[in-house]
């Protein structure tokens, strides 16, 4: 399979992952059934198809990421393609957080909101990082 075929299908597929294991993991820690109802609220703006994309755009930064990591380490496929997807989803944690952090009084007000919101962020993004990386070498 060519290269770029085997990189827009892991992207893809880690994007799928990355938002469902993202919109799952908010659906656990939200009221289910008032999320879903605001969730296709949302899903008909275009802000979602703006974060749609921007989820797009981590996993491949994630499968780019995993492939340097394999490369240039010679880590497993799954490990650098975890650790890429916790890099770039610890990045867009900092890029959110970035933004806030005034409103919510610096890092005191910020570190009780942070600690458990950004684990249920990273983790679907890691793992489907780890996913990816898996695919990639799945397809070769």
């Amino acid at each position: 399979m060519p290269r770029w075929a085997r990189f827009l299908s892991c992207t893809v597929t880690g994007s799928l992952l990355a938002f469902g294991g993202v919109l799952l993991a908010a659906g656990a820690v939200e009221r289910p059934p008032h999320f879903w109802r605001a969730f296709q609220a949302f899903a008909v703006t275009p802000a979602f198809w703006t974060l749609l994309l921007l989820f797009v755009l981590l996993a491949a930064g994630a499968v780019t990421a995993a492939r340097a990591l394999v490369n240039l380490y010679a880590l497993h496929p799954v490990a650098a393609g975890a650790i890429g997807g916790a890099l770039l989803a610890a990045c867009y944690i900092a890029a959110l957080v970035s933004g806030h952090m005034p409103g919510w009084g610096g890092w005191e007000g910020t570190l009780p909101r942070l600690w458990p919101a950004a684990v249920w962020m990273a983790a679907p993004i890691s793992a489907a990082g780890a996913a990816a990386g898996w695919l990639w070498e799945r397809l070769d």
